[in-house]
């Protein structure tokens, strides 16, 4: 039996004359941990079909329904490299959010590219998206934050609240991305971590991304999507 039955393993044979049971249950054993330790270095992320982006070393089920395919994260020593994943400008709902974004980056004077590179990565360009903790629309706006920037809850017949709508999702993120730009000296992955984890955060640990996986990887997601928006 060729062991490259076995995912991972590569080379070798099992006579099958030796073969025991208790042969099968230590391969079998040794078939799981490496299967395990191969998805340990694979990283996947994805947008389910409600907008909220998944990130993890399990990709989804075949049978989850209206799945957008970003890309698998590379480990930060290959980012410098060998850039992957899609380009935003591949996202639906691009051209749709284009406008918007390139709006509000101008009132702010901000890097439109860098913008619409949080926006890639909040939401997928999805002006829908609602997260399980509450973050809204195209830039995965927070109520909180929100009101910070005077834009409070509408009573609507639907009950949606009024960042929901992309225009002002847009004005209200990337006034939050320049003010932290601003607190963190015009460091853009500082401002990416406060976005993601908060500014408290980021001062907490000396003004440094925080040791969190998910800031960790939302800012180099972020950085991948704004070097390929630069090319």
């Amino acid at each position: 039996m060729d062991a490259t039955a076995f995912g991972c393993v590569k080379g070798g044979y099992v006579l099958p004359g030796f073969f025991s049971f208790r042969a099968v249950v230590l391969l079998m054993a040794l078939f799981v941990c490496l299967q395990s330790a191969c998805r340990a270095n694979q990283i996947w992320e994805f947008v389910d079909k409600d907008g909220v982006t998944h990130i993890g070393n399990v990709p989804p089920s075949a049978n989850s329904r209206a799945l957008i395919w970003l890309n698998r994260v590379p480990p930060a020593s290959e980012l410098k490299s060998k850039e992957r994943g899609v380009s935003a400008l591949q996202l639906p709902g691009y051209d749709d959010a284009k406008l918007h974004l390139e709006e509000a980056a101008a009132a702010q004077s901000l890097d439109p590219a860098f913008v619409i590179a949080v926006a890639a990565a909040e939401s997928a360009f999805n002006v829908r998206a609602v997260s399980r903790k509450g973050a809204l629309g195209l830039m995965q706006v927070m109520p909180a934050t929100a009101e910070r920037y005077g834009v409070a809850a509408r009573p609507s017949s639907g009950g949606e609240h009024a960042a929901m709508e992309p225009k002002v999702n847009a004005q209200i993120g990337t006034r939050y991305l320049a003010d932290l730009l601003r607190m963190f000296d015009g460091d853009k992955e500082l401002a990416l971590a406060a976005y993601n984890a908060g500014e408290g955060a980021v001062i907490k640990y000396g003004r440094r991304i925080p040791p969190y996986p998910e800031t960790q990887q939302y800012v180099e997601k972020v950085m991948r999507f704004y070097r390929g928006l630069l090319r």
